[in-house]
């Protein structure tokens, strides 16, 4: 994706008031917080994209968050960034590739890939998540994906579906299931194997 096209979506979303990202909220000043403390003023503060590893790395316990667009992002601070460009680069410290994703789907050229394709690809110690059975990944995505995962899940076991879009909002896309779902999926058909 061209960076220009995304920085000037972005500006435009700002623009006409979309400004929440998962769970961040954004200003047409270029400032950054967690959507929870918008009403705060004791936050601590933060200058410059960079900054955005250090507050997406950890949860508000202080533990690592592998997956970051889990939704316990952490609380108490607000990051100020001097452009759009700048804003474009923190925002994908904290959701990788959010933007870029949202505005390939806006072109009709986001490539959804199905969770069978996703794991007949896989090889090694995950080559066994071929196994997983239609009502395990249904499960899975039920547990897993709705409840750990703040991204709109464009895939599905066997097809892409439609995805619905909140007004308001950027959504956080996904088009294939990541790797921590192929890690759970694989200890779901190990653990199955072991209880026969």
């Amino acid at each position: 994706m061209n960076l220009k096209n995304i920085c000037a979506l972005l500006q435009s979303l700002i623009d006409n008031g979309i400004t929440r990202i998962g769970q961040i909220e954004l200003t047409k000043d270029f400032r950054i917080f967690h959507a929870d403390d918008a009403d705060s003023g004791d936050l601590q503060l933060y200058y410059g994209p960079d900054a955005a590893q250090e507050i997406a790395r950890y949860d508000d316990a202080g533990k690592y968050r592998p997956l970051k667009t889990a939704p316990n992002l952490r609380h108490g601070w607000e990051l100020q960034v001097a452009s759009i460009e700048e804003l474009r680069l923190a925002l994908d410290f904290f959701y990788p590739a959010a933007l870029g994703l949202w505005l390939a789907l806006l072109r009709n050229e986001l490539k959804r890939t199905p969770l069978r394709q996703t794991l007949e690809r896989q090889s090694g110690m995950y080559r066994i998540t071929v196994k997983l059975t239609d009502a395990e990944a249904r499960d899975l995505i039920q547990n897993f994906c709705k409840t750990g995962c703040l991204r709109q899940r464009e895939w599905d076991i066997a097809n892409p579906n439609d995805i619905t879009l909140r007004s308001r909002e950027i959504p956080l896309i996904c088009s294939e299931a990541c790797h921590l779902f192929v890690a759970e999926a694989r200890r779901i058909v190990k653990t199955r194997a072991l209880e026969r």
